[in-house]
């Protein structure tokens, strides 16, 4: 993880005091925590991780460094709410939904649902990185984004047309991209709403 600034656009994200950040695959917390410290106590980090051993390790760096502005929520986002199968991967970075083969069963939740629990005023800023399932994410999260017009930082794994696809339909521009692999196999986006946009 101490490497993590060399290998992906870190510096895209950048929140600022008094933000609501949406923290997607929030593994063990490289960027909840960053995001933490950037929107402070005014702010808000809501970080999802569905998976028991990431989320753990999650809950205690949080502790660790004494956050006091971020809730862990153990769901998955998905386009639709309740069960959905699940597939572990060899590493930890590489758990995903697989709702074909997926030999486990988590719960998922829709970020539309979320805000609207929570009673969130904004969203300025979301960020996924969930191993493949980031349509189907963004799916259950079209109200969120037509309403409150939040930043998003996307890790592309194989979904780059739909995801264009989708983003234009919601009056959004990819503004930055970066690819470590062949076009669409893998990499990061950052998208923004189209100037002049509500």
């Amino acid at each position: 993880m101490l490497h993590l600034p060399s290998y992906e656009p870190v510096v895209w994200v950048s929140p600022q005091p008094g933000h609501i950040f949406i923290d997607i695959g929030a593994h063990v917390g490289w960027y909840t925590l960053r995001a933490a410290r950037a929107v402070g106590p005014t702010g808000l980090v809501i970080a999802l991780e569905p998976d028991p051993v990431n989320r753990h390790q999650l809950e205690k760096n949080l502790s660790l460094n004494q956050v006091r502005n971020c809730e862990v929520v153990p769901l998955a986002a998905w386009s639709r709410p309740g069960r959905v199968r699940w597939r572990p991967g060899q590493e930890p970075v590489w758990h995903k939904i697989d709702e074909q083969e997926g030999p486990e069963v988590i719960e998922a939740a829709r970020v539309d649902d979320l805000v609207a629990q929570w009673n969130l005023e904004h969203v300025d800023w979301i960020k996924m990185d969930i191993e493949g399932g980031e349509v189907e994410a963004l799916k259950g999260a079209v109200a969120t984004l037509e309403q409150f017009r939040p930043a998003l930082f996307i890790e592309v794994h194989e979904t780059l047309g739909q995801l264009k696809e989708l983003l234009a339909e919601l009056g959004y521009s990819i503004v930055q991209a970066s690819f470590d692999e062949i076009l669409d196999k893998h990499g990061w986006i950052l998208a923004r709403p189209h100037t002049g946009s509500n």
